[in-house]
């Protein structure tokens, strides 16, 4: 799959999970603050997770390295897990305007998002190997 075709590809799937943390999770994730809306946090923190994760799996293709699948989602989950915190707890948070309540929700988004990632990742692929 073409760098810009995953980028696009996690930037959605992430989009949707955070959407719906958002909606169904609302008292442990936050998006937006005073200046910052919440859909400009929303994509914001999307875009951010997106671009962590492409640039890891870059790495991953440029460099040869062979990771086998499910540990390739593990790679991805604490890719996740990292961006999501660095992105909510650090002073980061300041710009992107993301706020959770504890590491445990970073880890159970991250989780979530590593999941629906690898699933939209597989779908696109096989839709390209039928062509």
């Amino acid at each position: 799959m073409k760098a810009t075709l995953k980028l696009i590809t996690y930037f959605v799937t992430n989009l949707i999970v955070l959407y719906l943390a958002m909606m169904f999770a609302g008292n442990f994730v936050v998006f937006g603050r005073l200046e910052i809306l919440p859909f400009q946090a929303l994509i914001t923190t999307a875009f951010g997770l997106a671009l962590a994760v492409t640039i890891v799996d870059l790495i991953v293709t440029d460099y040869n390295v062979k990771v086998p699948p499910e540990r390739y989602i593990i790679l991805e989950a604490i890719v996740n897990v990292a961006a999501l915190y660095l992105l909510a707890r650090t002073p980061i948070q300041n710009s992107v305007g993301i706020g959770i309540v504890a590491f445990w929700v970073a880890i159970v988004i991250g989780i979530v998002l590593s999941v629906v990632q690898f699933i939209a990742k597989q779908s696109i692929d096989a839709k390209r190997k039928m062509k």
